[in-house]
């Protein structure tokens, strides 16, 4: 007869197998399966020793109670540890009616435990002076398996498994299809944070519907772990869910918008229907405005001389209207001596602009948002289409690109009324998280948020590729000492895109530091050092690089000086019109924006479109400007924002800066 020592190992290697993949109970009971075990021996081949048959012993039981009822889920079926071959006889018989036992059970779950093995190879034991050895069942548990809370464990996953079934019966293939459609057409806010978990959810849900009944039941435990399988009970997953139960499109929306929005939401392109793009149409062929919404980047060919409210020189030629013999080129003054001198804007404009001859300005980090694109009709005679009497328009960047500020605001982190903030930004869908501990000894984490951790992403699940967390402060609760930023990487989900960045804001002035490689565990970041309400000081870890540094955008290198081509008001203050309010622009010398820009913006229409504003926030996203190498950008400043834009002006006697103030 075949010993026993063979059959152990081909079911230890089979184990080893097995245990590269996720493990599952099954509805046979451990046992069970011992005494199926026990009588799969035909007679004779388990014979007695001594007082009991072979192959009983409290080793062997161990390990095919707590091993023998698992099974993995492989290319959608089910593999046991008894799926064996090339066993000899009596054994070949025992695993082929164990391996068909198990096979035809169904999951009841994970397989969790708190212990690091099962069963024993050999034991030894003395019978009549001699040593006699036993060869048995024996397995390591897998990490992926252990749990130092298994009950725990094993409860949160199968609850997830109920959730992902409750998503793929219930969540139409309909409704997930028009959300991805919302996202794509950017009619959704905040939606594209949410794209990828969608069309995740989507190719699991077309996978399941493939399958027959028994596969769909091994799909679901199969894809238990994914990140995705969660979708349903997530926000953008309850949109989903609504438009699954019918329930109106513009209601959903709403739901799912009240949800993530802050208060001051205003949508980027509306939801429209066939009717409303008809009745709008209508009101435009009405008006003769068709070719007016088409839009293109303005150019100094554009704009008279007349329109504007200083020129240089080498521009001022190309301008329409403008005169072929220029004014003598100034002479070289000294460099500015001394601090910058504080003068209003309406003061800057009376008193400075006259005399000048060159200018420049600085465009601060914090300034990025104010980056800005003059737009002109591609058609020369067309209509009016705004409240103005002239068809130029502008268009800031609402969209920064790599600024995690403005994907802080987008997420609704407070950036407005922060004395210092601190905010963390990465680039996969890892689980990162900002630790602050303030001069108090207090502990700022997802735990005890303390009213400033206001965004914590990729919690529970891989979200957005965009994901940050804001922590700030106000001159309420602002203490001076000493603050130490910590960075920990709670759940690590992938291997590409790794490291993360973190930006500080302290009245004003951006200190933005890179830890360019993978975190492991946790990183004590940054140690900052508030005096008097600003930061005074910042120590960073040695494998961060940056600090207060110059950014590139369109072209243009913040905290250095870059020249001033034109300087001009708003289109609405042009000539005689004062409409809403003034903006005062700096177009700078080589500020190309790379983007496409947005020429048309519902405040800017004249009041017969009003009642289509829905349609024309659709138009006004779809009709967009192509970059050009020929436009009008630079950096615009309102009437009605607080803010300061330092500025060198060379005149034929003096060079001087100043903070001028609006």
């Amino acid at each position: 007869m075949s010993t026993f020592k063979p059959f152990a190992k081909v079911i230890h290697d089979r184990l080893v197998e097995l245990s590269k993949h996720e493990l599952y109970t099954t509805s046979i009971t451990g046992d069970e399966l011992w005494a199926a075990y026990l009588a799969a021996f035909p007679e004779g081949t388990n014979p007695i020793y001594k007082t009991r048959t072979e192959h009983d012993c409290s080793c062997c039981k161990n390990f095919v109670r707590n091993f023998g009822p698992l099974v993995a889920i492989i290319n959608g079926q089910t593999h046991s540890i008894w799926r064996a071959e090339g066993l000899e006889h009596p054994f070949n018989v025992v695993a082929s009616q164990l391996d068909s036992l198990v096979g035809s059970a169904t999951i009841k779950g994970v397989f969790r435990t708190s212990e690091s093995q099962y069963g024993a190879e050999t034991t030894r034991s003395l019978e009549d002076g001699n040593t006699k050895t036993w060869n048995h069942f024996h397995g390591r548990v897998a990490e992926r398996h252990q749990n130092h809370m298994p009950d725990k464990a094993r409860g949160d996953i199968n609850t997830t498994a109920q959730v992902f079934l409750r998503g793929l019966e219930e969540l139409t293939r309909d409704a997930i299809g028009q959300v991805v459609q919302l996202i794509e057409g950017n009619a959704l806010y905040r939606g594209e944070e949410h794209l990828a978990a969608v069309k995740a959810f989507q190719k699991l849900h077309n996978q399941y519907w493939l399958v027959d009944s028994k596969g769909q039941d091994l799909f679901i435990w199969q894809h238990a772990t994914n990140p995705a399988v969660r979708f349903r009970n997530t926000v953008i997953g309850t949109l989903v869910d609504d438009l699954s139960k019918g329930v109106d499109l513009e209601a959903a929306v709403r739901s799912f918008e009240a949800k993530v929005a802050p208060a001051n939401y205003k949508r980027t392109s509306a939801l429209i229907t066939p009717r409303m793009v008809a009745d709008a149409m209508k009101t435009i062929n009405d008006l003769g405005l068709e070719s007016a919404l088409e839009r293109r980047h303005a150019t100094l060919s554009d704009v008279s001389v007349n329109n504007v409210l200083w020129v240089d020189n080498d521009a001022k030629a190309k301008m329409k209207g403008g005169v072929e013999s220029l004014l003598l080129a100034a002479a070289v003054a000294p460099e500015p001596k001394g601090k910058p001198e504080d003068i209003s804007i309406d003061d800057f404009m009376a008193k400075v602009i006259p005399t000048a001859v060159s200018m420049s300005v600085m465009v601060k980090n914090s300034q990025q948002a104010n980056f800005m694109s003059l737009t002109a009709p591609v058609h020369a005679d067309v209509a009016p289409l705004f409240k103005w009497d002239n068809n130029f328009a502008w268009s800031y960047d609402g969209n920064v690109t790599d600024s995690i500020k403005e994907r802080v605001k987008r997420a609704g982190g407070n950036i407005t009324t922060a004395k210092l903030r601190v905010s963390l930004a990465w680039f996969n869908y890892d689980d990162l998280d900002i630790h602050v501990i303030e001069p108090s000894g207090n502990h700022i984490d997802f735990r005890n948020k303390c009213g400033k951790l206001d965004v914590d992403m990729n919690a529970g699940g891989g979200q957005t590729r965009e994901p940050v967390e804001n922590v700030s402060w106000t001159s309420a609760n602002l203490r001076d000492g000493v603050y130490m930023v910590i960075i920990d990487q709670w759940s690590r989900r992938e291997t590409k895109d790794v490291g993360f960045e973190l930006e500080v804001e302290s009245n004003g002035q951006i200190h933005r530091f890179a830890y360019k490689k993978a975190l492991m565990d946790e990183c004590d970041a940054l140690v900052l050092t508030v005096k008097n309400g600003a930061v005074v000081d910042i120590k960073l870890h040695a494998d961060l690089t940056g600090g207060g540094f110059s950014q590139e955008k369109w072209g243009i290198k913040t905290e250095a000086w870059t020249k001033v081509n034109t300087l001009m008001y708003s289109p609405n203050y042009w000539d005689d019109n004062h409409t809403g309010n003034r903006h005062v622009f700096f177009i700078l010398d080589g500020c190309v924006s790379d983007a496409a820009t947005r020429g048309i913006y519902n405040e800017f229409l004249k009041p017969e479109l009003e009642k289509h504003r829905k349609v024309f926030e659709v138009l006004g996203n779809r009709t967009q400007c192509t970059p050009s190498t020929e436009q009008l950008s630079g950096v615009g400043f309102s009437s009605t924002n607080k803010d300061t834009v330092v500025v060198r002006v060379t005149t034929a006697k003096s060079n001087r800066v100043y903070n001028v103030n609006f």
